[in-house]
């Protein structure tokens, strides 16, 4: 169960520029009047990379989701706001309080909006990235319900600083073997069974023409649920190549999150992918090699498709609004779109659930007093980069309880080669905090 303890946050803890020079009244104003082994370790070659990875040519916005007017006549009438992304762009988080349990950012130009953020689990957070020391690293948790329950960002390269919490919501890390559970979903909508197997030989570190067409070599068999909780590149290639095509892998990226940029208080990155047409690319992406990026906000998106059924929610930071005169306003959710069947991902979830009791998250996961009681589903992603500096990049995305969930969370950590966490024991710290 998700709870709040009031366990202190300094003043000064949370750092986040603040963007943009007037309050929420104005605001309104302007808009009326207008530890596992690692999966794989290649260089990602496609493209000349910035500090953090990401592309140094411009980036491309998606257009923003279109908001249902009906609705927000409703919330409009009951002083309620849809969303929290009307408040981009004037939260001080810079000034962030803890009061009473509740973390409180004031507005610029006057009144103060009440976080969603859980103070143990902030707190949690910030000090498994600094316990972990990434060159960069970002912590997503958030509720079915959208709720981000803790967000924080980290890095130590240029230009270094403890807290950026802008980290989370941009896209710098590759999605690596996050990707997987995308493929998973797509194949098992394609009517291919967790138990379905494969016979293959090699592709621990590549993916190359021989791995996807039966083989004299191929002496080991394996089935769609290895693929996914060991992240097995030839099993999820070979099975990719044989059932799935690029439009099709690249719907359901969107039905995952990808393409779409959320309408969050916080300036937010949408996921790229770039399915190819050509066999041998396109069974690479598959498998989670290259051509796909995601934030860690929507790593915990993705994770929360699969734990909510099928349901894509909205992340809201903010739960209501107190304007200087005093009057409150909630943020209600914005409604989930349903992207996946409920049975497709009820599947992926099993699959996932392998990942921490015998897969690549096993060893994060597998005594008992971490979380007694509670499976986790989740799954790793591991990808290094070696030009123009090195940086390896740890995963991992998944929710709890995996039987009844309450949490999706997303962890994201560019180490240098003398790492100290990898992505799944830094998501099982935070999960600590809130279960």
């Amino acid at each position: 169960m998700v709870h709040t303890m009031s366990r202190g946050l300094s003043v000064g803890r949370a750092a986040l520029l603040v963007v943009g020079g007037f309050g929420f009244g104005a605001l309104q104003a302007a808009k009326s009047g207008a530890e596992g082994a690692p999966e794989l370790a290649v260089t990602v070659p496609e493209r000349d990379l910035g500090p953090l990875g990401e592309s140094a040519d411009p980036r491309e916005r998606e257009p923003e989701r279109e908001r249902d007017p009906d609705r927000e006549d409703e919330a409009d009438q009951a002083g309620e706001l849809v969303g929290d992304g009307e408040l981009r762009g004037v939260l001080a988080l810079a000034s962030m309080f803890e009061d009473e349990g509740e973390l409180i950012a004031p507005l610029v130009g006057g009144g103060e909006a009440v976080l969603t953020l859980e103070p143990e689990a902030q707190d949690a957070a910030e000090r498994v990235l600094e316990r972990a020391n990434p060159e960069v690293g970002a912590i997503v948790a958030m509720s079915m319900e959208g709720d981000i329950l803790a967000y924080a960002g980290r890095r130590n390269i240029d230009p270094a600083r403890e807290q950026d919490w802008q980290l989370p919501a941009q896209v710098w890390a590759p999605a690596a073997s996050v990707f997987k559970v995308v493929t998973a979903g797509a194949l098992v909508s394609a009517g291919v069974e967790p138990s379905r197997e494969v016979c293959f030989h090699g592709g621990g570190r590549s993916i190359e023409s021989e791995h996807l067409q039966d083989h004299p070599l191929d002496h080991r068999c394996e089935d769609l649920a290895f693929g996914v909780s060991h992240s097995g590149n030839a099993v999820m290639a070979k099975l990719a190549h044989r059932h799935l095509d690029a439009t099709t892998l690249s719907d359901y990226a969107g039905r995952f999150g990808f393409y779409e940029a959320p309408d969050f208080a916080i300036e937010a990155d949408a996921g790229r992918a770039r399915i190819p047409e050509e066999p041998l690319e396109f069974a690479r992406v598959a498998a989670g090699f290259w051509h796909t990026e995601i934030s860690a906000l929507g790593g915990a998106t993705l994770a929360g498709v699969v734990a909510s059924g099928g349901l894509k929610v909205a992340p809201r930071i903010v739960d209501r609004v107190v304007e200087p005169s005093g009057h409150i306003r909630e943020v209600v959710p914005e409604e989930p779109e349903r992207t996946l069947d409920p049975h497709v991902a009820s599947h992926v979830g099993d699959m996932m659930v392998g990942t921490t009791v015998s897969g690549t998250a096993r060893r994060a996961f597998s005594a008992r007093q971490y979380l007694p009681g509670i499976r986790v589903a989740g799954k790793t992603g591991t990808l290094t980069r070696r030009d123009p500096s090195h940086i390896g990049y740890s995963w991992f995305v998944g929710f709890a309880p995996a039987d009844d969930p309450e949490v999706a969370i997303a962890v994201v950590l560019g180490n240098p080669p003398a790492w100290t966490l990898r992505g799944h024991t830094a998501a099982r710290m935070v999960l600590q905090s809130l279960l």
